[in-house]
């Protein structure tokens, strides 16, 4: 009679430690995807599979080497890499830091500092900024590139400055050294869309806005310098999609913003060219 009960006993503790190790042993890399309407792909047919993050994250599944181990796997890819998406449509900097940032920190300071490096955030994917400048510089420009429009331009990207080195300095101190932050640059839309016809210089402005193209800002910076620039402060990579985009990429009409179906495989393959590398 002891002896069942002592297998009985032992039979239960086994169980709760198969209990308690479920959780780690089910636990999958992570790829955290963070920002606006373009990371949660607003203008995808379907942006739970169209939006370049869900495009992004199926191609490191297969291309991707995220095994612990000190010697490189290019070959295993990474099969289990989960997907974590929190970006919502309209998210400037300060509201992806209000709003996001309690789920993504904790996240990142859990799996990234426990004794399981199998279960890390082994990638997060950023995009924010378009949203913190858009609406007050076309309010202050579409009429012209004026000494008072370029003075709003300065002022949102002093603003932006100063935000983005706040958001990507939360993620690298939350994510460790070794995860790698990827944050993407934008494209211009303008073209294609009704802010043309009010003004034939609309994508002009953009041009400028993004890249200082041609080079009209006093500071020699357009957003995308600023993402270059705070992004080496901390070991952000950039993704380089200006360009990249064509005329048929693009929702169009009343949506100056949006990629569309195609034009999110384009940023996706420049997520991934820095990743793969």
């Amino acid at each position: 009679m002891r002896f069942f009960s002592r297998v009985a006993a032992l039979a239960a503790t086994l169980l709760i430690a198969l209990a308690a190790a479920a959780p780690a042993m089910a636990a999958k890399p992570v790829h955290l995807a963070l920002g606006d309407s373009w990371a949660f792909g607003f203008g995808a047919t379907v942006p739970s599979e169209g939006g370049y993050v869900p495009l992004l994250n199926q191609a490191l599944k297969s291309e991707f080497d995220c095994s612990p181990s000190d010697n490189p796997k290019p070959d295993q890819a990474c099969q289990q890499l989960e997907l974590v998406n929190v970006a919502v449509g309209g998210a400037t900097t300060p509201t992806m830091i209000a709003n996001q940032f309690p789920t993504a920190l904790p996240l990142l300071e859990e799996r990234n500092t426990n004794s399981n490096p199998r279960d890390n955030v082994e990638v997060v994917t950023v995009s924010i900024g378009g949203n913190d400048v858009t609406n007050p510089i076309i309010a202050a420009c579409l009429a012209g590139i004026t000494p008072s429009c370029i003075s709003v331009i300065e002022s949102e990207f002093a603003a932006y400055r100063s935000d983005l080195d706040q958001a990507l300095s939360a993620l690298r101190t939350a994510a460790g050294p070794d995860a790698r932050i990827v944050l993407g640059t934008y494209d211009n839309g303008i073209g294609q869309c009704f802010l043309t016809q009010l003004n034939p210089a609309a994508p002009l402005l953009a041009d400028i806005v993004l890249e200082n193209q041609p080079a009209v800002i006093p500071s020699g910076q357009g957003l995308h310098d600023i993402m270059r620039d705070i992004g080496a402060d901390y070991d952000v990579e950039i993704a380089e999609v200006f360009g990249d985009l064509g005329p048929a990429d693009w929702v169009g009409g009343s949506d100056c913003l949006h990629p569309d179906d195609s034009g999110y495989v384009k940023v996706a393959a420049a997520f991934a060219e820095v990743l793969q590398n």
